[in-house]
């Protein structure tokens, strides 16, 4: 089935050879990070990191970070007012609470947005929260019986290519039903993951925890690379190629797992945490970017590829290019 895209109106916005990354936002350098060959991973370099080994992805139950475990790429602030790094403060003229975003005349999520800038104004730290509209009828293929929800497994954010060096991490909200962040990566296309069909605690044969930039990479714009619908989760093995994601140093991509309804693997997180960008800008209040919000069903079970576009706060004079 060919992935479908559907473009939203947003209401009212303003808009090395092993991984040793912990507590706080993780460096994600546009020249990438050497990984060697192991278990569901080749050698090459890639835009990833891994933040929360423990749920596979989503398939399985995730165990939360904490300050003591599980926690790379996680931060701890007081609330999403407090700057996740010391030397920032929240620009409270760009604060955004939920904040519709709609497709086919339905609300199917909100976002809340927080920006925070260093003194010197440098550099500014974008913070994203979505939450899936668990009331909806959103169905993204009325054709079938039932009503679809949509089970969101990466959200990609656009408009970082003037900073060589950004860095990214997330924040779990005691008390919410919040999904971990599995992974993040400097990339614009998002990599279908999916659980070995016999054993949801592991990866399914052929697919990889950081894809790698090469040898062969999804043309650009590509929104998701994988394998298509599958009729069981792991059934069908990728090739090398549909596994790999370039580096693009525009965007940066957060691997969750989040549904509207029950996903098909029996989870309910309903909402994203809030998920940080560090990256350049200047005393300049960020503003609106078109098409610089990706969300995406990538299939990790029986669900068909889609991918919705939202606009979102970025670096005034950002662009969504790929």
């Amino acid at each position: 089935m060919k992935s479908q895209l559907l473009k939203l109106a947003v209401i009212a916005v303003l808009g090395t050879s092993s991984q040793a990354f912990a507590t706080g936002l993780v460096s994600l350098p546009a020249a990438g990070l050497s990984v060697s060959a192991g278990t569901n991973q080749p050698a090459g370099t890639t835009a990833w990191v891994t933040c929360n080994a423990t749920g596979n992805y989503g398939a399985g139950s995730s165990t939360a970070p904490t300050t003591s475990a599980n926690n790379d790429c996680a931060v701890f602030p007081a609330n999403i007012n407090t700057s996740p790094v010391s030397g920032f403060s929240r620009i409270t003229l760009s604060d955004l609470t939920s904040v519709a975003i709609t497709a086919n005349g339905e609300n199917i999520a909100y976002m809340t947005s927080r920006t925070f800038r260093n003194t010197a104004n440098t550099e500014c730290i974008y913070g994203k929260q979505i939450s899936m509209d668990t009331s909806t009828t959103f169905d993204y293929n009325n054709s079938l019986a039932g009503q679809q929800y949509l089970e969101v497994n990466d959200f990609a954010f656009g408009g970082f290519s003037a900073t060589t060096d950004v860095s990214a991490g997330y924040y779990y909200r005691p008390g919410v039903s919040d999904s971990s962040v599995y992974r993040v990566g400097r990339a614009f296309t998002s990599v279908q993951m999916q659980a070995d069909p016999f054993d949801e605690t592991l990866v399914a044969s052929g697919f990889v925890h950081r894809p790698i930039n090469g040898p062969s990479v999804p043309a650009s714009g590509t929104e998701i690379n994988g394998v298509g619908q599958t009729a069981s989760p792991g059934a069908t093995a990728p090739t090398a190629a549909q596994q790999t994601s370039e580096i693009r140093t525009n965007w940066v991509d957060f691997t969750v797992d989040v549904t509207g309804g029950v996903d098909e693997d029996g989870g309910t997180e309903q909402d994203a945490p809030m998920m940080y960008v560090r990256a350049a800008c200047t005393s300049t209040a960020p503003a609106s970017l078109a098409n610089s919000v990706r969300i995406r069903q990538t299939g990790q079970e029986t669900q068909p590829w889609v991918t919705i576009l939202a606009s979102g706060l970025a670096r005034s004079g950002a662009n969504a290019n790929f």
